[in-house]
């Protein structure tokens, strides 16, 4: 396909549909490390065949700018200048690029300055704009370079080429011609991404340089992406999207994960150092998503801009400006206001005094420069009266004179030096004149009474096999319900080698499918410096592995302010020195620690013996079935059924351990007593524990794969235990018991003979029991039993603990 002919229309929709936008400024481009970072993010958050609009290097146009400045008046000022950009551009270039990309930009770079150097002697005349486009045009060429020395297809594009437009004050662009050549260059070239320049574009006909103004590289991205009809635009900026009010002023703000297109452009509009007015103009608002999101920390929380079908009655934003400026026209002079509104330049708010009958008209400072000079030319007689010494505040959302925050506000400006109090026309803000100055303690505690947001919890949660994919499952259903009286956000899901992290909250639909697609390589101990600054009030552990690896890091979750739930048993029984560690981090920073699931599954065994001493009773034993594996085993082992088929059965139906090993040799059950033992106060360690476990010894230490074509050498030996036991008129069952000592207790775990009458040998294949006794239950013990293996009881449990779990921190954050 030649790149003079237009796309078939396949490749149009194709376009259309596949390409995203993505746009960098300048400060995330300012030095070699941020450019390491963009091409990062590129290469891990962008398709194959997305654009990439990029601003200006770091401070380039200010420099560029002052050059042009210093030329006349200055000139060896100047030539230092210049001399100190050049330097800062190529020693980027020689810094992040090598081979035959260094070769090739940096002798485009030389011709660039060569350029300009004749331009600085009087030798060739380049128009203002054209010198200023040369900061994006070296941004561009030097990202497409870096990503493809790193083996992407890349290369730039300089908008100038396809961006076409009318000289005005704004540019105004000739659409379907922009489209058309845009079109043609990209049709070409499926996976290729395209770094392409903002800020600038051509005049029609001439081809002459125009810049696009204030926020342009902003506008040009919405613009491009406005002009292929693409489905999202994503703006990378220093702050993880819109907050809920300005965090350089404000403590405790949240990071908003929505806004509609009318709170967007209100906030724009209110001057919103995040958003400009201009972003949305070209947007196809029924098509398109702006999500505003950080350089700095990607998988921080981000806001999607975009149309929602229900925006509930809320206030989102409290917003504020300082300085703010009246101008006043007498409502008689008719033919003035006429003329001062025909600017186009929109006031904050605007409003009649009836007593005085002026109209009065609020602008921030940012429009003085424009308004006096326009005053000086229309109002030779001052009839237009300027007053300085105002700010404003103003609080934006959908429908705002239906939330709740709306009395408030109106009543804390209220008690204020209050000037004018007015609703936008679209009912999405409401906004306060004030006759003073505002200071950072009004704000934060007008910002406390707007927003009594809920307490916010992130959920890491470790591991995704078996119960994890069942509780990601439970918790999906059961989200909503949970969420009435506190944001909870599974923020990042990990297998041992990958990690989805995403701080706004993961998107359990089609989860798995996602996990593949966007889960990137990570080192936990790294991460752990992270997961502190993510935007929650907690952080939660879910230890849903059976990792020691993971279990000897808990004192370091503790230590960085993390809560722990956990269903992996290698904590709970590590050896005592290790436990004794963890246990002293816990308390020291006062975290939560909760493994109800690490015994007995859902049973809520740790709970019933935790309330039993917490009343002043003393326990003296436990025994019974601890093993709902082994329980499964055995009650459906009869003399019939060959023992190595039933562990096979149980190990796909998810009753046994990866390992069914870990079962068999009795660990598994080693770990649970000495869980219980510890959590009652017994001093227990595994040199404490007599245990007899039914892997031979030839099986021990072989592969998994070896030992399960190897699991009938287990029939015989068990083929005699039954046979044994029943000439007693018993059955075998796996049990472990402990008796707590004044020093040291002591445990045993192994195969007894019990007598068939018994209660521990009519059990439900799969279930726990506990038989426990104390002083207060020393005649007739307290017996626990139920469901003791499975994915979905588990699961439960865990629920279970998050439960209990979000009700402590509750209660703790009402102390």
């Amino acid at each position: 396909m030649s790149s003079d002919q237009l796309p078939n229309p396949e490749r149009v929709r194709a376009i259309a549909d596949e390409i995203h936008l993505h746009k960098f400024g300048g400060s995330s481009l300012a030095d070699a490390y941020c450019y390491r970072r963009v091409a990062r993010i590129v290469t891990e958050y962008a398709g194959v065949s997305d654009l990439v609009v990029v601003s200006a290097a770091g401070d380039t146009t200010n420099r560029i700018l002052a050059i042009i400045e210093a030329r006349e008046a200055q000139p060896e000022y100047a030539a230092t200048l210049l001399g100190s950009l050049q330097r800062y551009q190529q020693g980027l270039i020689e810094e992040l690029l090598s081979g035959r990309q260094l070769t090739r930009v940096m002798a485009a770079s030389e011709l660039d300055f060569a350029r300009w150097q004749q331009w600085f002697i009087g030798k060739e005349n380049i128009e203002r704009a054209e010198l200023c486009a040369y900061g994006e045009l070296w941004s561009a060429r030097l990202l497409a370079a870096l990503l493809e020395k790193q083996g992407t297809r890349a290369d730039y594009i300089d908008a100038r080429t396809f961006l076409s437009a009318a000289d005005a004050a704004e540019p105004v662009i000739d659409v379907q011609r922009s489209r058309d050549a845009l079109l043609k260059r990209l049709g070409p070239y499926p996976g290729m991404r395209f770094i392409v320049t903002g800020f600038i574009c051509s005049e029609s006909g001439t081809g002459r340089t125009l810049l696009l103004g204030r926020n342009g590289s902003d506008y040009s991205a919405t613009l491009i992406g406005s002009l292929i009809d693409s489905r999202q635009v994503t703006i990378w900026k220093d702050v993880a999207g819109v907050y809920s009010a300005d965090p350089r002023k404000v403590e405790r703000v949240v990071s908003l994960p929505t806004l509609d297109w009318s709170e967007a452009e209100e906030l724009a509009r209110l001057g919103s150092p995040v958003l400009h007015p201009r972003t949305f103009q070209p947007v196809n608002r029924e098509r398109m998503v702006i999500s505003v999101r950080s350089s700095l920390k990607v998988e921080n929380q981000q806001t999607r801009i975009g149309q929602y079908d229900y925006t509930e009655a809320q206030g989102k934003v409290l917003t504020s400006l300082q300085d703010v400026v009246l101008f006043s026209i007498h409502v008689g002079d008719s033919a003035l206001i006429a003329r001062f509104e025909s600017t186009q330049l929109e006031p904050l708010v605007s409003w009649i005094e009836e007593e005085s009958q002026e109209k009065y008209y609020a602008f921030h400072q940012n429009h003085l420069e424009f308004i006096r000079d326009w005053l000086s030319k229309e109002d030779a007689e001052h009839h237009v009266h300027e007053v300085s010494g105002y700010s404003m505040i103003a609080l934006v959302g959908a429908r705002i004179q239906e939330s709740r925050q709306f009395a408030v506000l109106r009543r804390e400006a209220g008690e204020q030096q209050l000037r004018r109090f007015l609703v936008s026309p679209q009912k999405t803000s409401a906004i306060a004149i004030l006759g003073q100055k505002l200071d950072t303690r009004l704000l934060s505690r007008l910002h406390s009474q707007l927003f009594n947001f809920r307490r916010s919890i992130g959920l890491l949660v470790l591991g995704r096999g078996n119960i994890g994919a069942e509780w990601l499952e439970l918790f999906r259903q059961q989200r909503d319900r949970m969420n009435e009286n506190v944001d909870v956000r599974i923020m990042g899901i990990a297998n041992s080698s990958r990690i989805w992290l995403d701080y706004s909250g993961v998107d359990l639909q089609d989860w798995q499918d996602n996990f593949e697609r966007l889960a990137r390589p990570y080192v936990l101990t790294e991460l752990l410096r992270e997961l502190p600054n993510a935007p929650c009030d907690d952080m939660v552990v879910l230890d849903l592995t059976d990792a020691a690896s993971i279990a000897q890091l808990y004192p370091s979750f503790f230590a960085n302010g993390m809560h722990i739930i956990s269903a992996n048993k290698r904590a709970g029984s590590a050896q005592e020195s290790l436990y004794r560690e963890i246990r002293t981090i816990q308390h020291e920073y006062k975290r939560e620690w909760l493994y109800n699931t690490t015994v007995g599954a859902g049973l809520p065994l740790n709970y019933a013996l935790n309330d039993l001493i917490r009343s002043g009773d003393r326990i003296r034993s436990i025994s019974g079935i601890f093993s709902g594996t082994m329980s499964w085993l055995f009650e459906n082992f009869d003399g019939e059924v060959k023992f190595s088929d039933l562990v096979r059965q149980a190990r796909t139906e998810g009753f046994t351990e990866p390992d069914p090993r870990e079962d068999l040799s009795c660990h598994d059950i080693v770990r649970k007593l000495l869980i219980v033992a510890r959590d009652i106060g017994a001093s227990l360690d595994w040199d404490d524990v007599e245990i007899h476990g039914l892997v031979p010894k030839p099986l021990q230490d072989i592969s998994l794969e070896e030992f399960l074509t190897r699991l009938p050498e287990l029939d015989a030996p068990m083929q005699q235990l039954w046979h044994e036991a029943q000439a007693e008129r018993k059955v075998p069952r796996l049990m472990a018991s402990f008796s707590v000592g004044e020093e040291r207790s002591h445990a045993r775990v192994g195969i007894e003979y019990i007598s068939i009458d018994d209660m521990l040998t009519n059990l439900i294949p799969g279930e726990n029991i506990f038989v426990i006794y104390s002083d207060w239950y020393k005649d007739m013990p307290l017996v626990i039993s139920g469901p003791g293996a499975g994915r979905q009881v588990t699961a439960g449990g865990v629920q279970s603990d998050l439960h209990q779990l979000l009700a402590r921190l509750s209660i703790q954050k009402e102390v």
